[in-house]
């Protein structure tokens, strides 16, 4: 036979609920929000340059075909999430900075290049990236 809840403990029952709601609402957001900007055409191809090493915007502007807009706005949305930072440097008798890889973005390439040698695709797949 089930015992009713006692009265007290409902309430607590109400919030823990509706706090496992706001839970599962938010998780993996940043997940998604990476998923979505390495997704962008042109997105890998910058991690990989500053893999290699750190580099100027005017550098970056330089080996990337991107227009000047969309440069910028993919440093931004890298650098909230943490997967690069703006580095301060001396150039020519002026401060500028460079743009390096974060300890987040260093383990996020080592997990790129690993995906890249060891995942084989499907059959089907090869043939339509082929």
């Amino acid at each position: 036979m089930d015992r009713p809840i006692s009265e007290p403990l409902i309430p607590v029952f109400h919030y823990f609920f509706r706090m496992t709601d706001k839970i599962k609402i938010g998780i993996f957001n940043k997940t998604k929000e990476l998923g979505k900007i390495l997704g962008l055409d042109g997105t890998l191809e910058l991690l990989n340059l500053l893999d290699q090493h750190p580099l100027r915007y005017k550098d970056l502007e330089s080996l990337l075909n991107f227009s000047h807009a969309s440069l910028l706005r993919r440093l931004e949305m890298l650098q909230e999430l943490g997967i690069i930072k703006k580095s301060p440097i001396r150039s020519n008798r002026r401060e500028t900075h460079e743009y390096v890889l974060t300890s987040r973005g260093i383990d996020l390439m080592k997990f790129i290049i690993s995906y890249e040698k060891e995942v084989n695709l499907p059959i089907i797949q090869r043939k339509i990236t082929n």
